[in-house]
């Protein structure tokens, strides 16, 4: 799933004012990382993939815990995350 990048300073200290995420996924990549998906109301309905803060790359974790952690603690947000294992994986060590 290709989707454009939305970097994490424009969730965080660059939002706009009245600016909200709308809607979250946390995803599993076949290599066993996450990555956060999100959807922003300042720009319209399409989804987005979270870079890093400052490069234009996509932000990866090892767990899926540690990127709840951060949607919640980082983003500030405080509704339903939607989190997609990738079919077949078994490790729970990465959960």
């Amino acid at each position: 799933m290709e989707l454009e990048l939305i970097l994490e300073r424009e969730l965080t200290s660059m939002r706009p004012l009245g600016g909200t995420i709308t809607d979250v996924h946390v995803h599993q990549h076949d290599t066993g990382k996450w990555l956060i998906n999100v959807r922003v109301s300042w720009r319209g309905t399409s989804m987005y993939h979270v870079g890093l803060y400052d490069k234009k790359r996509i932000r990866l974790y090892k767990k899926a815990a540690s990127a709840i952690r951060h949607i919640i603690l980082g983003y500030g947000y405080d509704g339903v995350i939607h989190v997609h294992p990738y079919p077949g994986s078994r490790d729970e060590a990465a959960f």
